[in-house]
């Protein structure tokens, strides 16, 4: 990759994760880098819903990064490499049922934006040292579990929109719909509630019918659909965080009139993260 690769306007690179176990890929990489832009500009990578339409990903969300002079970077998990809800969303750390054997933690795909944000930022001479992290529906799942599951140091702000369903932070309960039996801590937990986190929900995503709704049993035991989930969700945590003694660094964010996928949210989301 070179400085030309992120071009003003839209564009696209292949990058090639050589960290990544158990041998190095390589992955599409849908860019937006605006007219005003220079070795502070700020970075944010987002990542895609279950879809894994990154381009147009990239497209929805480069209007308002134009506007904030943010340059945004989409990774391209497509189905042939990351198959299904456990490879992205889940982030790869158990195989798919009925295996369901947890992965060595180096096989994890959540490192990989890691990896991406060093790379584009040694590629363009960008002066950061840290990146925004956004994820809508399914790249929600990921964000949140990359926040729970990692160090994240690089990230200095996440924003995760419209889960259909949430991981609790329970050690009791297995992941992926706890944290429990993939060798936490509870320091873990506490780390993951004091992490920079903004949960943003439209409040029109309230469809119980929606067909792409989850609709397993913990999923319904968070309510009858999305809007109801987060803001059962961050009830949730903020009690919890006040039983453990822990600053809860979440917050929460109702964009008044937005659906599932909807513009606002989206605006709303490189707002968050302009930093």
């Amino acid at each position: 990759m070179s400085k030309s690769t992120l071009a003003e306007g839209a564009g696209s690179f292949v990058f090639r994760d050589d960290g990544a176990v158990p041998s190095p890929r390589s992955m599409r990489v849908f860019s937006f880098c605006p007219r005003a832009s220079d070795r502070r500009t700020r970075i944010v990578i987002a990542m895609h819903g279950v879809d894994r339409a990154a381009a147009e990903f990239r497209d929805l969300l480069a209007p308002q990064a134009e506007r904030n002079g943010q340059i945004v970077l989409v990774p391209e998990f497509d189905p042939d490499q990351f198959p299904g809800v456990h490879a992205y969303n889940f982030g790869g750390v158990r195989r798919q049922p009925p295996d369901n054997a947890v992965l060595p933690r180096d096989h994890w795909n959540f490192e990989t934006v890691d990896r991406l944000f060093h790379h584009v930022r040694d590629a363009i001479g960008s002066s950061r040292e840290t990146f925004g992290l956004f994820g809508n529906s399914a790249g929600a799942q990921f964000v949140l579990r990359y926040l729970a599951l990692n160090e994240a140091p690089s990230v200095d702000l996440a924003v995760a929109a419209n889960c259909g369903c949430y991981m609790l932070p329970d050690l009791a309960k297995d992941y992926p719909d706890g944290m429990g039996g993939i060798g936490l801590d509870p320091g873990h937990l506490r780390k993951y509630l004091e992490r920079p986190l903004v949960i943003l929900l439209g409040d029109a995503d309230n469809d119980p019918d929606d067909p792409h709704l989850p609709r397993w049993d913990e999923a319904m035991a968070q309510g009858p659909h999305r809007l109801a989930r987060g803001l059962w969700h961050f009830e949730h945590c903020t009690q919890l965080a006040k039983s453990l003694g822990v600053e809860l660094g979440w917050r929460l964010d109702i964009a008044p009139g937005a659906g599932h996928v909807d513009q606002m949210i989206y605006d709303r989301g490189a707002d968050i993260l302009k930093g």
